[in-house]
């Protein structure tokens, strides 16, 4: 009796006001799915329309759905049961708006591409594939080096958008893993969604691919799947998933320390620390078959690291820390400090966490991980204006009262006029107070972890 009123209410409110029982008809999953192929064609569509007059626009037009379809996955995935179709339409827009937005930088053509780039693609198509993916000039990585490698060989597609749509393509899987972090460590659905979509809509995440043409998305989603999968009681591939964002960039090491800490909890064990090394070593095996050795490819970091040592840059090279608090600071002087000094920020970090006698929870573990990924960039040499592109990441999966989205708001910012100054040459605002505000979030996200992990031990001194 009940569901034949409710049905006949249903009717009804169909007859009488149509949209607004359209919009709050609450969709089941296989709805879900049905309702997202049609707002996907729409899309494809949309993007057809507009986009006409671009080169390979349905190239563009496919991987523009791509993004769309997996931003959009990931937000009605988090939500539970049937939900109404206005909450599901605007899901589905804010994702399709995001990656719209990508899509609206493609023509943008930054500095580095015709210094840089086009000249090393164009170079890396006179030679074999394996050998392009091993490219000595200027001491690429090996997952870097694969997407190049292959990028160069497109002939009747921009390689310019090439870049940038892989680079969406990995920013709304990053994305995705922020979604999860969030509510790995108990956040609201919404907070999750919002961090999400933040993860993908901020300016720093739209300058480093739209503008500049970065591809540091590929190794924040490596390393943020990384610790999806840790967290999650999936070790294995956690591992090798770090082990693939070290053969892509060696920033996503910030977080490796927390391995000390797993292990010592008994939730990674011996052979997945060597997963992880084995995962590292196959990202860059064209080193090795291309006939380099094996010291060719472990030492890729460590010419990296000279290059910039011996260059001509400064230390504080557009990034902020304690190095932009001083008028001269040189490579020479500094760096080996800086290095010892990082380390030993790290050991203390995990010292702390390793002696904390209330359960390691995973937000515990995630705002450690935010301590090392804004921290360790504003101690280390040889830091960039991309340094803080991961803690960006993680501090909006972490924000969950006022102090953590001012932390992350702060590290935005900081990034933002980062970002400004290396791709334009502008100063927004001065290095020593740039280097402050970086400082100053760091602090935040440190007073946000010692109560994780200090509160217990406080209460049990107590009661003792």
């Amino acid at each position: 009796m009940m569901n034949e009123k409710k049905c006949a209410i249903t009717a009804r409110g169909m007859l009488s006001d149509p949209v607004r029982a359209l919009m709050t008809y609450d969709v089941c999953r296989k709805g879900q799915l049905l309702l997202g192929a049609v707002l996907m064609a729409v899309f494809y569509a949309l993007v057809m329309k507009l986009g006409a007059a671009m080169d390979g626009v349905a190239v563009i037009a496919a991987v523009g759905v791509l993004g769309a379809a997996i931003l959009t996955a990931f937000a009605w995935g988090a939500l539970s049961g049937k939900q109404p179709m206005m909450v599901l339409l605007c899901l589905a827009a804010m994702s399709m708006l995001a990656v719209g937005a990508h899509l609206a930088m493609l023509d943008i053509t930054p500095g580095r591409y015709p210094n840089l780039l086009k000249p090393m693609l164009d170079d890396m198509w006179n030679y074999e594939l394996v050998t392009a993916m091993a490219w000595e000039d200027g001491s690429w990585s090996g997952v870097y080096l694969i997407v190049m490698a292959l990028v160069s060989r497109l002939e009747s597609f921009s390689q310019l958008y090439a870049l940038k749509l892989f680079d969406m393509i990995c920013q709304c899987l990053a994305a995705g893993a922020v979604l999860r972090l969030a509510l790995l460590r108990g956040a609201k659905t919404t907070g999750a969604m919002a961090a999400m979509f933040c993860a993908v809509l901020a300016p720093t995440m739209l300058m480093n691919a739209g503008v500049w043409a970065q591809c540091d998305a590929t190794f924040a989603m490596l390393t943020l799947w990384g610790l999806v999968l840790l967290l999650g009681g999936r070790p294995m591939l956690g591992c090798v998933l770090w082990g693939a964002a070290l053969g892509t960039k060696l920033q996503s090491a910030f977080l490796f320390p927390l391995l000390i800490v797993l292990f010592m909890e008994n939730r990674v064990q011996l052979r997945h620390l060597l997963a992880l090394i084995l995962a590292a070593f196959l990202s860059q095996i064209a080193i090795v078959l291309d006939g380099q050795g094996v010291m060719s490819m472990i030492t890729r970091y460590a010419l990296q690291l000279d290059d910039a040592r011996w260059g001509t840059v400064g230390l504080a090279d557009c990034a902020p820390g304690v190095y932009g608090l001083m008028r001269i600071a040189s490579v020479r002087e500094f760096s080996g400090m800086g290095l010892y000094f990082g380390i030993a920020c790290a050991l203390l970090t995990v010292m702390a966490l390793l002696r904390s006698r209330k359960p390691l929870t995973n937000d515990t573990l995630m705002m450690a991980a935010l301590l090392l990924g804004c921290g360790l960039p504003l101690v280390l040499p040889q830091m960039n204006a991309r340094s803080l592109y991961l803690a960006i990441m993680l501090a909006f999966a972490c924000a969950g009262n006022a102090r953590r989205v001012m932390a992350a708001g702060l590290l935005e910012f900081v990034s933002i006029c980062s970002h400004m100054l290396a791709i334009f040459g502008g100063e927004v605002i001065p290095m020593i107070p740039m280097s402050l505000l970086a400082i100053g979030a760091a602090v935040l996200v440190l007073l946000e972890l010692l109560p994780l992990i200090g509160a217990g031990r406080r209460g049990e001194a107590q009661e003792a």
